[in-house]
C-alpha cells in the first residue's frame, strides 16, 4: 500500500469514526430526553393521584361525619348538609341508608 492509499484509508476511517461518534451522541441524547420525559410524566401522574386521593379522602370524611350525625338523630338534615358541605339530596339519601341499616340490625 502506498502513502496515498494509506492516507485515504486513514481519512475514511476517521470519517467513519466521526459519523459513529455523532450517531452515538444523538442516541445518547435521545435516550436522555426520553428518560427525562418519563420521569416528568411519572412525577405529574403521582401529583395528580395524590391530589385526587386527598379529594376522595375529604369526601369520604364528609360522608362518615354525616352518617355519624344521622345515626345520633340530633340534627336536621338541613343542618347536617350545612355542617358537612354535602348537598341536601345526598344527606337525604344517606338518611335513608342509615334508617335501612338500623332497621336491618334490629
Amino acid at each position: 500500500m502506498n502513502a496515498k492509499q494509506s492516507l485515504s484509508s486513514i481519512s475514511a476511517n476517521q470519517d467513519l469514526w466521526v459519523e459513529q461518534f455523532r450517531q452515538e451522541m444523538f442516541e445518547r441524547d435521545y435516550r436522555s430526553g426520553l428518560s427525562a420525559a418519563k420521569s416528568e410524566g411519572i412525577a405529574i401522574g403521582e401529583a395528580r393521584g395524590e391530589k385526587r386521593g386527598k379529594g376522595l379522602g375529604r369526601t369520604e370524611a364528609k360522608f362518615e361525619a354525616a352518617r355519624n350525625m344521622l345515626s345520633k338523630n340530633l340534627l336536621s338534615l338541613e343542618d347536617i348538609s350545612e355542617y358537612t358541605g354535602l348537598p341536601l339530596e345526598t344527606v337525604q339519601q344517606l338518611a335513608e341508608e342509615v334508617k335501612t341499616e338500623s332497621a336491618g340490625s334490629r
